[in-house]
């Protein structure tokens, strides 16, 4: 190759990769400013667990069937569990927790801890304090309705009752990186339906998401692998076919041996699988 030839080359392969160079320069600053963007917002993930553990029905086939609840028929008993995961590099302070049912279901008990330590976790203090007062007032409502059988309850209480078992405040004095939380309720619906749970954390740059299944997420992150890749090739593919017109064929054919690539992967796979299976 003389030197006029190399001068030439050199000249139509420099300029492409210097932009390339700085392309990637911008995408590495952009993703260092996002990056430092997310870090200012915590997610905590959470999931639920559901747990029938019984239900009050009149059947033909299973027969008569009463669930019972500190001597009182309950409609349908579930056990539901809530945990939280801080997954983050951020120890949080000072967390409240809120977890509120459907209109048709009743909190009858709680219990929350750190997963970890085992401590146990208590109520928001104010919530507390008005829970305690709310039952006190309850109870002597109902006391005053035994010794005067025309006593009226005032419509504020039994708004009052209806939202302290309807709702749960939890406090967190602190809540490290890379640890979670577990809160045990018990509830009773009076649909015999799985009462509706929800959860939220009103905190500065904390936001709560769900947490999906290991297997959903590998999948979701498979996905996003496949189809980013697949666009930063056709960029890369744009650009230099651009820059070099005579390679085209080249491109298309490489083009279409990274689109079958997996599916030959997948194939290559199963045949080794079945040989394995066969020989064993």
């Amino acid at each position: 190759m003389d030197v006029p030839t190399i001068n030439e080359y050199l000249e139509k392969l420099l300029p492409p990769t210097i932009a390339l160079i700085f392309t990637s320069i911008i995408g590495l600053v952009i993703g260092i400013y996002l990056e430092k963007f997310k870090v200012r917002l915590v997610y905590l993930k959470y999931k639920l667990f559901f747990n029938s553990l019984g239900t009050t029905v009149q059947n033909e086939f299973w027969g008569d069937i009463e669930v019972v609840y500190r001597g009182r028929n309950a409609n349908h008993l579930n056990f539901v569990t809530a945990e939280i995961y801080n997954d983050s590099n951020i120890d949080l302070q000072n967390v409240n927790v809120d977890i509120w049912v459907d209109g048709k279901s009743l909190i009858l008990g709680h219990e929350a801890l750190y997963n970890e330590a085992g401590n146990a976790i208590y109520l928001e203090q104010s919530y507390y304090d008005l829970y305690s007062q709310v039952l006190q007032r309850n109870q002597d409502d109902m006391i005053a309705k035994e010794q005067n059988p025309e006593h009226v309850t005032p419509i504020q209480l039994t708004n009052e009752v209806s939202w302290v078992l309807t709702n749960k405040k939890f406090h967190l004095p602190i809540l490290n990186r890379h640890t979670s939380i577990k809160v045990n309720l018990l509830l009773e619906n009076f649909n015999g339906q799985i009462p509706q749970v929800r959860l939220s954390i009103l905190h500065k740059s904390v936001k709560l998401v769900t947490q999906r299944d290991k297997a959903e997420q590998e999948k979701r992150l498979g996905i996003n692998m496949i189809l980013w890749g697949l666009i930063f090739y056709i960029l890369i593919s744009l650009f230099v076919l651009k820059q070099f017109p005579e390679s085209s064929v080249p491109i298309i054919l490489i083009g279409i041996a990274g689109v079958l690539y997996l599916v030959v992967g997948f194939f290559i796979y199963r045949i080794i699988k079945y040989i394995k299976r066969i020989l064993s």
